[in-house]
């Protein structure tokens, strides 16, 4: 991630620790925290996606406080989780879950032995990388994924569909005013296609883009993407 969303997020994991949880990782709607049958809803997709099984090693990266994380801790063998806030992070490990490992890291230079684990998990937190950190990534995903395992990459905002979101002149000005300032709003917008090329780049034998079903929240203007290996 860049160093502004490096600062931001050390911030707010400070400053919201006793706030919602889903206020915690920003996961609101119209600033309000998005609807449990929202989330129930990525949830699902996200299992869709990942596939969990017994007999697999599980990395989420970018994991916040764990409320994702938290819903494969029991169908998997083990779970390493990853997050540049220590607040954060700290909350996905409770006293019964001991097939669970925390760390908190910066994605950027977090280093793992290659083929450590089946499934990688990277859900709303590919915005926060550059475009040379984002080529630098998933040359580090391809070496730490084992051969047939998969990895997810939700809720990616789409370059292609920018302005559904910023979609009135008020909107628009804050996005450039972001962007004069060196703070900008979301994040990175990435291309699919680049992305689709950028995995084959770095090794994968597939890259698969999934639109977000109707039912979440952020389905107008971001997509999903599973890289096999």
């Amino acid at each position: 991630m860049t160093d502004y969303w490096k600062s931001f997020w050390l911030a707010h994991g400070k400053e919201s620790q006793h706030t919602e949880l889903q206020v915690q990782v920003l996961r609101t709607l119209n600033k309000q925290p998005v609807a449990p049958e929202a989330f129930a809803a990525i949830l699902d997709s996200v299992s869709a996606m990942l596939k969990p099984e017994p007999d697999i090693d599980l990395l989420d990266l970018c994991c916040g406080n764990g409320l994702i994380t938290k819903e494969f801790i029991s169908s998997v063998r083990s779970v390493t989780a990853v997050d540049l806030s220590e607040e954060l992070v700290s909350k996905v490990k409770n006293g019964t879950s001991r097939n669970v490992t925390t760390l908190a890291a910066d994605a950027r230079t977090v280093s793992f032995p290659d083929n450590s684990f089946d499934r990688i998990l990277l859900y709303a937190g590919l915005q926060y990388f550059s475009e040379i950190e984002t080529v630098e990534l998933f040359q580090r995903l391809r070496r730490w994924i084992r051969n047939g395992g998969l990895v997810v990459l939700g809720d990616i905002p789409d370059a292609t569909r920018r302005w559904d979101f910023f979609n009135s002149p008020e909107r628009e000005n804050a996005y450039f005013d972001g962007l004069k300032a060196d703070k900008p709003l979301v994040g990175h917008w990435f291309d699919p296609s680049w992305l689709e090329k950028l995995a084959n780049y770095a090794g994968f034998v597939s890259a698969a883009l999934h639109p977000q079903p109707a039912t979440l929240p952020y389905q107008h203007y971001r997509f999903d993407l599973v890289l096999a290996s």
